[in-house]
């Protein structure tokens, strides 16, 4: 063992030195050159707003910002606010800080809910009316064409539609379709809400008659517009009947 006061302390104590420079320039290396690069201390991204962007449109921007997108899912817009293909939501949110590299998340619109158009032709009447209400589309006109000869095992069928089946329609889409009537009747046209002239024309058009006409005081409504009839609308009567009306007049009418 060397005698302490044999020890060449001039050179331990450089060796101490050189061996605290090392460590302090290893801590700087890690603490202002490695760590910031894994953390990418210094390079956060404000997250643009996407929404009503189109998804190639949203996925350029963040490409220019060092960010990447990612469709998480494609939905139904129920409220017709976004076109198809457009963003309807992200996440984050705009506004929020991240990191370069980040991913974000968008929902992608897929336009209003759509069905399939029903096949009708070959239905009766009642059984069109119930597909179209189940599928919530809107039963439209209702066209009646006479029986003949060549059709009369059809009379109460559809026959034709305004709308092919198969085709996908947005929800709420009006639907007409034609069905075969029995040729000796007349189907009652709906006559609420118009004048009384309109009316009589109405009538006279379908094959029918008018029949007596009532006045009720009605001070919300113009004079003589019709409030209600008998035979009701789309009843099938004998061609030839009598349609009574009831139209308003002012209070104090004669």
């Amino acid at each position: 063992m060397i005698p302490l006061k044999d020890l060449d302390w001039n050179r331990i104590a450089k060796a101490i030195g050189k061996i605290f420079i090392g460590l302090l320039l290893f801590y700087l290396i890690i603490d202002k050159i490695v760590m910031p690069l894994y953390t990418r201390h210094g390079q956060s991204i404000t997250v643009p707003d996407l929404t009503n962007l189109f998804y190639e449109d949203a996925r350029e921007l963040l490409d220019r910002l060092d960010l990447k997108i990612v469709e998480e899912a494609k939905k139904f817009d129920s409220k017709s606010e976004f076109p198809i293909g457009t963003i309807m939501s992200q996440n984050p949110r705009p506004g929020a800080t991240v990191k370069k590299g980040r991913r974000i998340y968008v929902i992608v619109s897929k336009g209003e809910p759509t069905v399939t158009m029903p096949r009708l032709i070959g239905e009766s009447e009642r059984n069109a009316i119930f597909m179209l209400e189940n599928l919530d589309l809107t039963v439209g006109k209702i066209y009646y064409e006479p029986s003949d000869s060549s059709n009369y095992l059809l009379v109460g069928k559809v026959v034709a539609q305004s709308i092919p089946a198969g085709s996908e329609v947005k929800i709420g889409t009006t639907v007409n379709f034609t069905v075969i009537s029995n040729a000796e009747l007349v189907v009652v046209p709906d006559l609420v809400g118009m004048n009384l002239t309109d009316a009589q024309r109405v009538i006279a058009n379908n094959g029918l008659s008018v029949g007596e006409i009532f006045y009720e005081e009605k001070s919300d409504l113009l004079p003589e517009t019709v409030i209600d009839q008998f035979p009701r609308a789309k009843e099938q009567v004998p061609r030839g009947e009598l349609v009574r009306l009831w139209v308003s007049s002012l209070p104090g009418r004669d």
